[in-house]
């Protein structure tokens, strides 16, 4: 199988096969035929890492959190988690939105150290420090519509 990503093709064979045998490189070569030029581009970055992290330390103060370890790694379907040990973990393509957005990202991730959960009183711990929530939400919601995860 094969699919673009940003950036690149994504390739998938079964492991049992060798990536270097005659009839697996004629079809890889037959499907990056076919993709031709639709390799989705990177985006620009909207946001840095720095000014996440700072974030992360804001919103962990104002809601009296401890965030013991904020990392970045690439991630396949979400924005982001949160272990009730305190690490934060942001996907690598946070830094493609706009900083609002972001933010929105770093209070949901906090506020699971309140609730680590999705229930009503979650939503409620997340509305208290960020009341537009909702409509960054929807806004998010969006913009994933048009991503190539």
């Amino acid at each position: 199988m094969m699919r673009p990503t940003v950036g690149a093709i994504e390739i998938f064979i079964p492991y049992q096969l060798d990536e270097n045998h005659p009839d697996v490189q004629a079809f890889i070569k037959e499907g990056l035929h076919k993709l031709g030029d639709d390799v989705p581009p990177v985006p620009d970055v909207k946001t840095d890492r720095a000014t996440i992290k700072a974030m992360v330390k804001d919103y962990a103060k104002r809601m009296r959190v401890k965030a013991t370890r904020v990392q970045f790694r690439d991630m396949r379907r979400k924005w982001g988690s949160c272990s009730s040990k305190g690490t934060v973990t942001l996907n690598s393509r946070l830094t493609w939105l706009d900083a609002e957005l972001a933010e929105y990202i770093v209070c949901h991730e906090l506020a699971h150290l309140k609730e680590l959960n999705h229930s009503k009183k979650f939503w409620r711990v997340v509305e208290t420090y960020m009341p537009d929530y909702d409509t960054r939400r929807k806004r998010l919601r969006e913009i994933e519509k048009t991503l190539h995860w």
